[in-house]
């Protein structure tokens, strides 16, 4: 919430124990809401990953994913429908903003 308004809602689901797929939709993310999002899945949940997935035609969040240190593990055929999804995973070692980082120089 930024002033009353909603920017960003994120779901959590198939939680295996070591893994979470997380689900999002944002007008914008901020470094602060990402590391509150990722310390919950690692401290909260505790999973060593978190999986995501996104359209193959969506250039932006592909770009997002991997500036949060997602790595690209496969492509499923048809799972939108009218598209192929990739599928990413994140690990606690690679998220590249620190769970212990604060403000920008953990940045």
């Amino acid at each position: 919430m930024d002033r009353g308004r909603i920017i960003a809602g994120f779901v959590f689901n198939v939680w295996t124990e070591h893994d979470v797929e997380v689900s999002l939709a944002a007008d914008r993310l901020t470094l602060t809401l990402m590391r509150s999002v990722f310390r919950y899945v690692v401290h909260q949940l505790g999973c060593r990953r978190a999986t995501a997935r996104t359209r193959a035609d969506n250039a932006e969040s592909q770009k997002l994913l991997a500036r949060l240190g997602a790595r690209l593990e496969g492509r499923q055929q048809a799972y939108f429908g009218d598209c192929d999804a990739l599928l990413y995973a994140i690990m606690k070692e690679d998220f590249p903003y620190g769970l212990h980082a604060e403000g920008p120089k953990g940045a």
